[in-house]
């Protein structure tokens, strides 16, 4: 298990509020030197930490993140638990040990579109390129984030599958992220190639362990200090 790296799944979630400067903070106080946040697009084009295009379930505030723009967030939302973008890639220079998964979602692809949010991302990280990965479930936008410059991508795969592997194979990532759930149970080696393996949300120490006999050297986890121990 020492063999085993762990990246902090939006930051320490299971004890901070997620996609936030506390929870990456608290994930490295923990020991974790790999991070994943989620970046959304407001409506005027600023990318910013959340998961989903609502602040909801997170902020209890029922508003689109694509009917708000950079300046009404602060009339609107505890900005204490918002962070822009820019101020993760500022967060990151100053812990320059640490690897950022920086994982576009594809309700602002589909509202702003892919070549849109896939340069502005880039051109925000630019500052910490070297620190930051960039991730999506969509294929096309992992292919355009490689023809804009990003130094390391990953793909989240969908399904196990034939598909799945040749998608991977001509994409050919640094990363490739999968669910646990996804993954055949038969214990059998994953798909060698470029890439390595990044598998979440684990939380358990065995899974983790069977995970390593079957090639897997990264998982991915909200219980940061529980996997790091």
């Amino acid at each position: 298990m020492k063999t085993v790296k762990v990246v902090a799944h939006r930051g320490y979630a299971a004890k901070y509020l997620e996609n936030t400067i506390e929870a990456l903070n608290e994930a490295v106080k923990a020991g974790a030197t790999m991070v994943e946040f989620d970046v959304q697009f407001t409506k005027d084009l600023t990318p910013i930490m959340l998961h989903d295009d609502n602040f909801k379930r997170t902020m209890g505030v029922d508003l689109s993140v694509f009917e708000i723009t950079q300046r009404e967030l602060q009339d609107k939302l505890d900005l204490t638990q918002i962070s822009e973008v820019e101020e993760v890639v500022v967060w990151l220079k100053e812990n320059p040990g640490v690897k950022a998964f920086v994982e576009l979602k594809q309700e602002s692809i589909n509202m702003h579109g892919l070549e849109v949010c896939v340069k502005a991302l880039r051109e925000c990280c630019d500052p910490a390129l070297d620190q930051c990965v960039f991730i999506s479930f969509n294929p096309d936008s992992v292919k355009t984030a490689q023809d804009y410059g990003f130094m390391e991508t990953g793909w989240v795969i969908l399904t196990y599958d034939e598909v799945g592997e040749k998608i991977s194979e001509e994409l050919s990532p640094d990363y490739l992220f999968a669910d646990t759930e996804i993954l055949p149970d038969d214990g059998s080696k994953l798909w060698e190639g470029v890439w390595q393996w990044v598998i979440y949300e684990v939380t358990s120490l065995e899974i983790a362990a069977r995970l390593l006999e079957r090639g897997v050297k990264i998982i991915e986890s909200k219980e940061v200090e529980k996997m790091l121990s």
